[in-house]
């Protein structure tokens, strides 16, 4: 594309979105976290306002052959390293963050996609509502972000998946078109247009606007805390109360070492193991799924600790403890039921091989298992330094795959040759975030 053909486009573009709203300088890229290279082809960060200007921009794109790579709240960097060669549309939804529509009756809610989760909490919370009890570290995200990627930290043992509250959805296709989901009763016959579009990733299209389902806020939240004889006795027994029915808004495990470092010397000794609960609803419903969770945990050999190291755990949680943070993970695995414990005991074993130390918490637990978070450290407890950190973390992942893990973003390869059919058929041009899932 020459300079002519370049200007030229932009005018075409500004007149869709506005001048403000097109940005191509390597500044203005930086700022979306794209560093814009010498021989890098051109690329453009765009702001639409509404739907149709999203269609008129991916009708563009398809005609230029132009990558279009979404944008959200930049919780992590769009992928334009593989797309370096090729012109791109960075194609940002924060513009796009009004509730369109409010049923407090039938709890139901129209939403943009460009609008955060947190945003939506504090449009709701004054009547009474909330999308779920998911954790606060996911409500910065816009709502069309939280979608368009399958990861296990929005969900929540009381109301699932976030994705399992969408009721229908409009998005843009590869060429241009809209398209809109309805909103069906779930008996409605059909494939669901939705569920593929949730966690596509910007592939299969744009997501613009997203009907959910939401909720009453709870009436009482209880905080409740157990001391257990071992990591695998504590998280065996979040599974019991789960297997029981319990409804927890939020439950965790932490293995010896982790609860000191988290809740404080004395809460238990460095063999032991922590679980920590968060029930809600209303109050005799909180309270039986209290009770639920600590009969298993006392199944399980378990003494009750009380609300204390709950309530460290919740105030951390929710963004509400002025101390310093503990340790972050640096190694994040999914892992079954079955599986749990030969990978936590892999981790530690291929830590003290490399010797260093490594502790342990799990959350995010449903049926088909939980996500375990390591952080490293040396034997003394202090930080290792990054060049060792980076070395432990991939032997420990290594070790954490063979023992059954999953790692976070994992793609099944095995779907992977539908996967890069269906796009085919859907974007034969290859424009849509051409980087993500099958490359």
């Amino acid at each position: 594309m020459n300079q002519a053909q370049r200007k030229q486009l932009v005018e075409e573009l500004a007149a869709v979105v506005g001048r403000e709203h097109v940005q191509h300088t390597p500044r203005a890229l930086r700022e979306i976290g794209v560093e814009h290279r010498d021989g890098d082809a051109p690329a453009w960060w765009l702001r639409p306002g509404s739907a149709a200007e999203v269609s008129e921009l991916i009708r563009i794109a398809a005609r230029e052959r132009v990558a279009v790579i979404p944008v959200g709240t930049l919780a992590r960097a769009p992928r334009a390293d593989a797309v370096r060669k090729r012109l791109c549309f960075f194609v940002d939804s924060r513009r796009m963050d009004h509730v369109l529509h409010l049923d407090e009756t039938s709890l139901i809610v129209h939403v943009q996609a460009g609008l955060t989760a947190h945003a939506l909490e504090t449009i709701l919370a004054p009547r009474g509502l909330t999308i779920g009890d998911y954790p606060p570290s996911a409500l910065n995200a816009t709502i069309g972000g939280l979608l368009a990627v399958r990861t296990p930290g929005k969900s929540s043992p009381r109301h699932g998946f976030l994705e399992d509250a969408v009721l229908g959805l409009s998005a843009v296709m590869a060429d241009g078109s809209p398209v809109h989901t309805r909103v069906a009763p779930r008996r409605a016959t059909g494939p669901d247009l939705a569920r593929a579009l949730c966690g596509c990733e910007g592939t299969l299209g744009l997501i613009t606007s997203v009907v959910l389902r939401i909720h009453r806020r709870a009436e009482s939240r209880l905080l409740d805390a157990h001391v257990l004889p071992s990591f695998d006795a504590a998280v065996s027994s979040v599974r019991l109360a789960l297997r029981e029915d319990a409804s927890p808004a939020a439950i965790r495990v932490y293995d010896g070492a982790e609860a000191l470092a988290h809740l404080g010397e004395g809460v238990c000794r460095r063999g032991e193991a922590v679980l920590v609960v968060a029930t809600a609803g209303p109050t005799d419903l909180a309270a039986v799924d209290r009770d639920l969770v600590a009969s298993a945990a006392n199944a399980m050999g378990g003494r009750p600790l009380g609300a204390g190291p709950a309530e460290i755990w919740w105030r951390r949680r929710t963004g509400h403890d002025d101390g310093p943070p503990p340790l972050a993970a640096a190694l994040q695995i999914a892992a079954t039921p079955g599986n749990q414990m030969p990978v936590y005991r892999a981790v530690l074993e291929a830590a003290e091989s490399a010797g260093a130390a490594a502790r342990a918490h799990a959350s995010r637990f449903d049926a088909d298992g939980a996500v375990i978070f390591f952080a490293f450290t040396q034997r003394d407890g202090e930080p290792l330094d990054d060049e060792t950190l980076a070395r432990i973390v991939d032997a420990a992942a290594e070790v954490a795959q063979a023992a059954g893990a999953i790692p976070l973003g994992y793609t099944n390869p095995e779907v992977n040759a539908y996967l890069v059919s269906l796009r085919q058929q859907l974007d034969p041009h290859d424009i849509m975030n051409p980087a993500a899932l099958t490359r």
